[in-house]
């Protein structure tokens, strides 16, 4: 008790002077706004850049260089009657802006545009956050908003910081309602404060107003700092440290005893065709990995296009491949130091085998001979004759044969593969984008526009289309015809819903049971590329 009598602020507000001393600016996520009220407790912080030379001066008060509501331009007018326009209005810049539109609308917070500029920040509306992308790609956030909270990421401020050759400040100020006995207390401590080279604090209590319910109302109250890195440290250029940037070791070769021969995937160790390095392997190595290594890429297709020969990454990074075998994917090893983030090394090398057969056509004649080749791998050659038979059926008839795939349906037309593996999943996940791409996405407004014979009431657009072939004389199909309506039957009976009879009647009908079903899928993309192949030659010759 006695304690608590010489040192009140303890005993009111011990949790909060704990996290103020100890947490407050020092996490990897900073409060840089909140306003949090009950009945008995009111807690609100708030944030401000000062420049370097003005620390001190700040650190000698609790007042706060930027209200909440304020940082906005206007005019500021001088005692001696000057009037000038301001940035801010204020001491400080505010990092957190509280917009107000008096009742007519909702009130929200901004974020400075200058910190979201400077980090290139992309608002994603769903999570409520602002992201950014690293070097590999992949999404960070950097702010968040959590009701009447904002958070920043401590890493990105810090960063800010040492460029603008700011500080931060974070200012805080509680208020909370009890029943303590303030008679008990000296007068001279009822009121308290602390300073050091990064918190300034001052701590009162006082009788409360009757109406609240309580005895007594205290208050703590004050700021504290967060420092710039070194600008050295800020990993912005020109100031950034040169990176030491680390180089995997891939497997090139292995022994007569079949252990593994590996070599570093660092482009200025490898030889080349200048005499650079003659006793290290060549930078057009070849470098094997099994399929899977692609499973991420397609499951991400916002980010990620996986494409001929090419795998890239949307506004970052862009890595060249032969991708034309159906069970591996071949990369030159100078490619994969030269053009994957290190983060990307990591994950490759884990896929990484021993050599098994040679690159394919269509690499050794694009990259070796530089002489232009038509894709070989399956899915390749489908993408690339889809697209061929659309242009030219655009060109011949006026309108396009498959329409345009939705923004939420493109990812199917991107991700359409050989299966990676031989799982029931796998399959039917590839009959579904092949069905949509294939049969969902024909004109059929168009086609039953072309179509002069009366149709029934419920024939579909597979059927649609036949009579259209037919009408126009564009070739015999009625294999290809039959095939289209296998896939779509494998997708109705036993991808769309559950497998019943139907698709045991199907599988018995195509002879699936005993086969792989990569190869079965393999077999019908073939099938299909012939059809589009044969549509071509057919419009070419009319």
């Amino acid at each position: 008790m006695l304690e608590e009598l010489k040192n009140p602020q303890n005993a009111l507000f011990s949790n909060e002077l704990e996290y103020i001393k100890g947490k407050l600016g020092d996490e990897s996520w900073v409060k840089v706004y909140d306003d949090s009220q009950s009945t008995q407790d009111k807690s609100i912080f708030y944030s401000g850049l000062i420049y370097s030379e003005d620390i001190e001066t700040a650190l000698q008060n609790t007042g706060w260089e930027v209200e909440i509501g304020g940082g906005f331009p206007n005019c500021v007018k001088f005692p001696d009657g000057s009037v000038e326009y301001s940035r801010f209005g204020m001491a400080a810049e505010p990092l957190v802006l509280v917009r107000e539109y008096s009742g007519f609308r909702d009130s929200h917070t901004e974020i400075s545009e200058e910190f979201r500029f400077f980090h290139n920040l992309y608002h994603e509306k769903r999570r409520n956050e602002y992201l950014k992308l690293d070097e590999s790609g992949k999404e960070e956030a950097v702010i968040r908003f959590q009701g009447e909270t904002v958070l920043i990421r401590l890493k990105e401020i810090r960063q800010f910081l040492s460029i603008k050759e700011s500080h931060l400040v974070l200012f805080f100020d509680y208020i909370r309602y009890s029943n303590f006995d303030i008679s008990t207390i000296p007068e001279e401590n009822r009121k308290d404060k602390y300073f050091d080279d990064k918190i300034f604090y001052q701590f009162g209590i006082n009788e409360a107003s009757n109406h609240t319910g309580y005895k007594a109302m205290s208050y703590l109250r004050g700021k504290k700092i967060i420092s710039p890195y070194r600008k050295s440290k800020s990993g912005f250029w020109p100031y950034s440290e040169d990176k030491v940037e680390i180089y995997q070791e891939f497997q090139i070769n292995e022994t007569p005893d079949g252990d593994p021969i590996t070599f570093t995937c660092d482009p200025d160790k490898l030889a080349n065709s200048f005499g650079v390095n003659p006793d290290a392997p060549e930078f057009l190595t070849p470098v094997y990995f099994t399929r899977d290594v692609l499973q991420r890429y397609y499951g991400d297709s916002d980010r990620f296009s996986v494409e001929d020969s090419y795998l890239r990454c949307v506004g970052s990074w862009g890595l060249r491949m032969d991708n034309n075998h159906e069970n591996i994917v071949i990369v030159f090893l100078g490619y994969l130091g030269r053009d994957l983030p290190e983060k990307e090394r990591e994950y490759w090398k884990v896929f990484n085998i021993a050599p098994r057969g040679a690159l394919s056509a269509t690499t050794s004649m694009r990259d070796l001979l530089g002489v232009p080749f038509d894709p070989q791998g399956l899915d390749l050659k489908f993408k690339q004759r889809y697209r061929q038979l659309n242009q030219k059926w655009q060109e011949k008839y006026g309108w396009s044969l498959f329409r345009e795939l939705a923004l939420a349906d493109v990812y199917s037309f991107k991700n359409l593969r050989v299966p990676i593996n031989n799982s029931q999943s796998e399959f039917d996940l590839q009959i579904l984008a092949l069905t949509k791409v294939l049969i969902d996405a024909l004109n059929e407004h168009e086609i039953k526009k072309n179509i002069s014979s009366a149709l029934k009431e419920n024939e579909k657009g597979i059927t649609k289309f036949e009579k259209m072939l037919k009408e126009k004389e564009i070739g015999d199909y009625e294999v290809e015809i039959a095939l289209l309506r296998n896939i779509q039957e494998l997708r109705s009976s036993g991808v769309a819903h559950l497998k019943g009879s139907t698709y045991s009647k199907l599988v018995k009908k195509l002879d699936l049971y005993d086969q792989e079903l990569q190869k079965v899928f393999s077999e019908l993309l073939n099938k299909v590329i012939i059809f589009l192949e044969k549509l071509i030659s057919s419009i070419e010759q009319q």
